[in-house]
């Protein structure tokens, strides 16, 4: 079980140093795709070499090509998320199309059989990561409410430095969180009797010194996401006597996150309710987009050739990525009353940062069987304790962030992430039938290791090839809680599974 971070975000105020060390992981996790054959084989392509997608993990793979080739891969990506909430359940799939690889090689031939044979360049696109999910949770006959929690987090403030005033906004000028100043602005807090910092929620009736909710509150929440982590490549390879192949790569990757949330409330009587509370919601909007650019050297050597079959090894090494971020967000709160109505929208924050992702260090081996097919198996380590943040003008912004990164904390347990690929390859003729499987090993203590299955066909002629690629990810639970409700435990289990579909075709020259 792992941690729901966009439902953590509910019990902790997001401010302007919102930003910690679960956005460095979110960068810095990678989720392969590439082609439909890298993706049909489960990735494990470090050693084989001779398609784009494989590039990605070795850059050697550009230097086997004995041909000059460009190939597009359309995606399809639908992910699934099946909630149970106080015992309450809800069901979301969510599908959307994309670009997964565009991508030329040119091979040159020096003529040459021994020394320098051949000279490869690539350029083009693979496809890293996906950030395409919905989860919706709902939840009837609440006895507790998501603004409770608000107004204790609100206490200690006094309720003037929660207004607007001549050259001063509260959004930025006070201690409160913007949620705290939403609510307010809303009707949805007020001070206690005799009091200018403490604070009761709309939802709640005072009875004498006892505070409850006045009655059954029926709750919504929905969030989306999508974008992508894509890696445009500039590569470089050498044959060197048809039995060491080496490769270089610069990668500039190109981030965008898109997520959408919003919370409702509704009171089953309003009339139970001291206020006349009907009803509130709260939507939070957040984009973040980055560039950052990293390089990549590999090779890929045959020690045994012989007729009919081929052994290759492959080794690579990635540096960190070197990430510029910006994120951008804003939140809205609207709240309803038998006699009224309130909305108010804070403004749009905007912070800058960096993130430093780890080393990648990849070691696979293949074994091609003439025509009759080939097997592979893939080795891959991060160790995710490497990863940094830091601010462009304040050195020390992300310290304890990046210190509970490195040695741990009651939050934070990264660590180094085993990650295993196997993959398997039958031809008939010109039609190939694969298969594969892939293993991800947890980066951080509360996740669950990640297992993909995978199959797809290929289809080979003189000039043209297409190849289809299906991955299934295996189902992952993360238990979370939408805010403190007071109950023990845990209330809610997600359980997250994805489909993606590639097609690739291409033209080989």
């Amino acid at each position: 079980m792992k941690k729901l971070l966009f439902l953590i975000a509910f019990v902790l105020p997001f401010t302007l140093a919102g930003q910690n060390a679960w956005d460095a992981l979110r960068y810095s996790q990678i989720n392969y795709q590439g082609t439909a054959r890298s993706l049909a084989l489960g990735n494990a392509v470090t050693a084989l070499g001779g398609d784009f997608g494989s590039i990605t993990l070795n850059p050697a793979a550009s230097a086997m090509y004995p041909y000059s080739e460009i190939s597009i891969t359309p995606s399809l990506v639908t992910k699934f998320s099946e909630v149970n909430y106080f015992t309450q359940r809800t069901n979301d799939r969510y599908t959307r199309p994309g670009i997964s690889n565009l991508g030329y090689t040119g091979s040159w031939n020096t003529s040459n059989n021994t020394g320098l044979v051949s000279l490869s360049f690539s350029a083009g696109y693979n496809k890293v990561q996906d950030f395409t999910t919905r989860t919706s949770v709902r939840r009837n006959n609440s006895e507790s409410s998501w603004l409770t929690p608000v107004a204790t987090m609100t206490n200690g403030i006094v309720y003037s430095d929660l207004e607007h005033g001549d050259n001063y906004n509260p959004y930025y000028d006070s201690r409160a969180s913007w949620r705290s100043v939403l609510a307010w602005n809303t009707y949805l807090l007020d001070t206690l009797p005799g009091t200018h910092d403490q604070y009761i929620a709309a939802p709640e009736n005072l009875y004498g010194e006892d505070i409850v909710v006045g009655g059954p509150l029926d709750q919504r929440f929905t969030r989306e996401s999508r974008g992508s982590m894509g890696e445009y490549t500039l590569n470089m390879g050498a044959n060197i006597s048809n039995r060491f192949f080496v490769g270089y790569s610069l990668n500039f990757r190109n981030i965008y996150y898109r997520t959408f949330e919003k919370f409702t409330e509704t009171a089953q009587d309003p009339e139970a309710f001291q206020t006349w509370y009907t009803d509130f919601s709260h939507t939070y909007d957040q984009t973040t987009t980055g560039l950052g650019f990293n390089m990549n050297l590999g090779i890929i050597a045959v020690p045994v050739s012989l007729p009919g079959f081929n052994w290759r090894l492959g080794i690579s090494v990635a540096t960190p990525t070197w990430t510029s971020l910006t994120d951008e967000w804003q939140e809205h709160m609207t709240a309803d009353f038998l006699d009224q109505q309130k909305n108010a929208s804070s403004p749009v924050g905007s912070y800058s940062y960096k993130v430093r992702t780890p080393w990648r260090f990849s070691a696979g081996t293949a074994f091609i069987l003439g025509k009759v097919g080939l097997i592979s198996f893939d080795y891959e380590g991060a160790d995710y304790r490497t990863m940094k943040m830091s601010d462009k003008y304040d050195k020390w912004a992300f310290e304890q962030d990046n210190e509970a990164i490195r040695y741990g904390s009651e939050e934070f347990g990264f660590q180094y992430a085993h990650n295993f690929r196997a993959g398997a390859e039958i031809r008939i003729s010109r039609l190939a039938i694969r298969g594969g499987y892939s293993y991800y090993g947890a980066p951080e203590r509360s996740y669950e290791a990640t297992q993909v299955v995978s199959g797809g066909l290929g289809l080979r002629g003189n000039q043209f090839y297409t190849d289809l690629g299906v991955s299934y990810r295996l189902k992952e639970s993360e238990g979370f809680s939408l805010y403190d409700s007071g109950s023990p435990g845990i209330p809610g289990l997600n359980t997250l599974s994805q489909l993606r579909l590639l097609l690739t075709v291409g033209f080989r020259f």
